[in-house]
């Protein structure tokens, strides 16, 4: 059953997006009569059958509405640097969605390389990955954010993956049992100014392991790591 995004889902007929809309009817090929799955990104499935369909407009009558529940008792917030090739952050985008991640927040830092960003492109991703993953939770998806303003940020742990000076490694100092708020720096990691800060402000700098990781695969090892954490408990 192909899977199609609708926010605002309801009990009766619903409207798929325009962009939903021209991928079921243009590239897909979809008619009325088809079955299909609705996913608000909120919990929210349904089963729906093709009722109608335009040159760019697709309506749907929905059969069947299930929820279900958050996928965690606690919240996975990922604030990142972007990286300067937009691809990789791409991708780390669409794997912490198939994972599982609550939040992600572009982070702008000293050394952060790209400061320029495709919300709309972003959230494309995010929901292409929703979708092939059939998770029920679209993750949010914040604005670029200075580095001052995320330490501002409240959460009952709230780490810094750090390369250099004193650090506690992150399967040590994560509880699943607690939302979490994990900061990955830019290529050429924090400057010392900005660890200072963030222990100041309360975060704990922690290790992803022994290797020196890009900034996309230790977001996607830490995220990994948590969810496995989580799931065991």
């Amino acid at each position: 059953m192909h899977l199609f995004h609708c926010p605002g889902l309801g009990p009766s007929t619903a409207e798929l997006p325009e962009e939903e809309a021209h991928h079921a009817l243009h590239v897909l090929r979809l008619s009325a009569g088809t079955l299909i799955g609705l996913l608000d990104g909120k919990g929210g499935f349904a089963r729906a059958q093709i009722t109608a369909t335009g040159k760019k407009t697709c309506t749907v009558q929905v059969l069947n509405m299930e929820h279900s529940p958050a996928e965690r008792s606690c919240k996975i917030h990922l604030a990142v640097a972007p990286t300067k090739q937009m691809e990789r952050f791409e991708w780390f985008l669409e794997k912490a969605t198939e994972i599982g991640v609550d939040r992600i927040t572009p982070l702008q830092t000293q050394r952060t390389e790209r400061t320029k960003l495709r919300h709309d492109r972003m959230e494309r991703v995010l929901v292409g990955a929703m979708k092939q993953s059939q998770r029920r939770w679209l993750p949010k998806l914040g604005n670029m954010t200075s580095l001052v303003d995320v330490a501002r940020e409240t959460a009952p742990q709230r780490f810094f993956g750090w390369c250099e000076g004193q650090r506690t490694e992150l399967a040590t100092a994560f509880r699943p049992e607690q939302d979490v708020l994990l900061l990955i720096g830019p290529e050429g990691d924090f400057t010392p100014e900005e660890a200072g800060l963030l222990s100041a402000a309360g975060f704990l700098p922690v290790a992803l392991g022994q290797a020196r990781l890009r900034t996309e695969t230790a977001a996607i090892a830490a995220c990994t790591w948590m969810n496995f954490a989580k799931a065991a408990r």
